[in-house]
């Protein structure tokens, strides 16, 4: 029991708790990758990927966000912000560069 208590909360204190991709409301199914907008280019209602984690959540009003170049980058959690902040260019890359992952992110 003790085993099942703690494998429970290692999943909701981890970084990332958000469900899985949910059904487009157009279609009913889950969303593609063409709906995902690019870390910077999300706003709220949007789906994207966290610049950080690689985590893919749903952009709310109160969704932790850094303003960037001129951009607004949101986050999964409070965490990323911080590894974020202390290393921009690390998950953005040179201006009009693809933001890429890091190793193990997804």
């Amino acid at each position: 029991m003790k085993r099942l208590a703690s494998a429970i909360l290692a999943l909701c204190i981890g970084c990332g708790g958000a469900a899985a991709p949910a059904a487009s409301p157009a279609t009913g199914s889950p969303a593609s990758a063409s709906d995902i907008k690019a870390p910077g280019q999300a706003k709220v209602g949007d789906r994207t990927r966290c610049p950080v984690s690689g985590e893919e959540f749903v952009v709310t009003d109160d969704s932790p966000h850094v303003e960037q170049g001129g951009k607004t980058y949101y986050f999964c959690c409070p965490h990323c912000v911080d590894k974020f902040q202390a290393d921009p260019q690390k998950y953005v890359g040179k201006p009009g560069a693809r933001a890429t992952l890091p190793a193990g992110a997804i």
